[in-house]
């Protein structure tokens, strides 16, 4: 097996349905990009900087099973019309808190990778996707993959 490591900070909308039954919905997108940690005597500095390529795109589906889990479901598309397709579902119950400013939620969860289509064809692997969700539905989410893909 190839191992990919791979990050993107997708950036989207969040909508409530009005069936408090029925799953939120997200859809977004991400650039290409370049993320560096820097450790030095005075911290840590992260840079995420736009970089040469196509867009990925986001959507997902998220039912609430607590007042602070949820499960979540969807797809990353790799590119516009290549057909590389990672699809994924919650391992374990994701966690939400109340965010840490005002009408903001931040949350946490690991993915299992279910399918993949294009280059995933026959992947497995893990996603860990840390996020918030504005009052308004805005999503900032940091996605991390470990992605294993047969030779």
């Amino acid at each position: 097996m190839q191992k990919l490591l791979y990050t993107m900070q997708v950036r989207g909308r969040t909508s409530r349905p009005s069936d408090p039954s029925k799953p939120l919905r997200t859809t977004g997108s991400a650039v290409s990009c370049i993320l560096s940690t820097t450790i030095s005597a005075s911290g840590v500095r992260t840079d995420l900087t736009h970089s040469d390529g196509e867009l990925a795109f986001f959507e997902s589906e998220l039912w609430l099973t607590a007042s602070d889990e949820f499960q979540e479901a969807g797809e990353i598309t790799f590119g516009d019309g290549t057909g590389h397709t990672l699809k994924f579902s919650s391992a374990g119950n994701g966690h939400v808190s109340p965010g840490f400013e005002p009408g903001m939620i931040a949350g946490a969860v690991s993915w299992q990778i279910e399918a993949g289509e294009g280059q995933f064809a026959g992947a497995r692997g893990f996603i860990t996707s840390n996020f918030t969700i504005t009052a308004s539905g805005d999503r900032c989410d940091l996605h991390c993959g470990v992605v294993f893909l047969p030779e």
